[in-house]
């Protein structure tokens, strides 16, 4: 069972998924893994040439819909990070490209982007968007210095590959602290909204209420955890933004009222949108859950949101 509600509306001028440009032309390169390939192993793979700080990938992956990509593992900066690239949007400097910034939950990493977050990116990528799931600094960095560094250098890293036209966002758990700190000081490019499930948002609270968890990441200093907690953000920082949560009402583990509500009820007076879905605790002992559905309502509202 589920229950929604939202407030404001609006949305971007009328584009589709994939904004409109000039298509960069890649020239083929054989032979870049640098073992000898079938031609047509060669072709597809140079629809995506290798990427800075590349590491490993799996080519011509395919998704439900028969779309091609790149699932790359590259590090940035030291900080391994998972990239879908669709081969419809390889890099490109003049064409204009959708990314969507996926936010691990505590004790996950980048690969989440293949497991918990799967059902929600290989849609993206039929519409050509690009995918990307950074570790942010590790398992239980949340939004210290660290994970905040970790999203400066893979933003300088997607522009530097890409002309993003807009950026949505989605966080699982303990995600939601470093996505709504950077969604709040616009760190990220041309950011439009973000979508929180069963997400955290006041890391001060996260820290009160799970100092053994929270307080490694930061030293254990209080200052530390201020210093980049979403939730001491200005209601200024959410003017504009577009907003959506989903979440258990009876969530123990990250309760609603300190985290989801507590973000839609500070940004609705300035927000173009805040929105939320309620969900149940789906058998577990805290509530605490992101179930499947939340994929499928993460796309519908990011396809609301760019007004398709």
């Amino acid at each position: 069972m589920s229950s929604e509600s939202s407030t404001g509306g609006g949305g971007l001028s009328r584009r589709t998924f994939i904004a409109g440009g000039a298509a960069a032309a890649i020239g083929a390169t054989a032979g870049i893994l640098g073992g000898a390939l079938p031609a047509s192993a060669v072709e597809e793979y140079t629809k995506v040439p290798k990427l800075p700080g590349e590491i490993s990938r799996l080519s011509n992956q395919k998704t439900k819909a028969g779309k091609l990509y790149e699932s790359i593992d590259v590090s940035i900066a030291g900080d391994p990070t998972r990239i879908f690239v669709p081969h419809a949007s390889p890099p490109s400097k003049t064409r204009w490209v959708p990314v969507i910034w996926f936010y691990h939950a505590t004790n996950s990493s980048y690969t989440s982007l293949s497991s918990a977050f799967l059902y929600g990116a290989t849609p993206a990528v039929d519409e050509g968007a690009i995918c990307i799931c950074p570790d942010y600094g590790g398992p239980t960095s949340f939004a210290n210095a660290a994970a905040v560094q970790a999203q400066v250098n893979a933003v300088a890293y997607v522009n530097s590959l890409w002309r993003v036209y807009y950026s949505f966002a989605r966080s699982n758990s303990g995600g939601g602290g470093l996505m709504c700190w950077a969604f709040g000081n616009n760190m990220l490019p041309r950011q439009q909204g973000m979508y929180l499930a069963s997400s955290v948002y006041d890391m001060w609270d996260a820290y009160v209420s799970g100092p053994t968890l929270v307080g490694p990441a930061y030293g254990f200093n209080s200052d530390a955890v201020h210093a980049t907690n979403a939730a001491e953000l200005p209601e200024s920082a959410w003017a504009g933004s577009r907003i959506r949560a989903s979440f258990n009402p009876l969530d123990t583990r990250v309760p609603p009222e300190k985290h989801a509500i507590a973000l839609l009820a500070k940004a609705q007076p300035v927000a173009i949108e805040t929105s939320y879905i309620t969900h149940d605790g789906g058998g577990t002992a805290t509530g605490h859950t992101v179930p499947g559905f939340v994929n499928t309502d993460m796309l519908q509202t990011f396809k609301r949101w760019a007004n398709l």
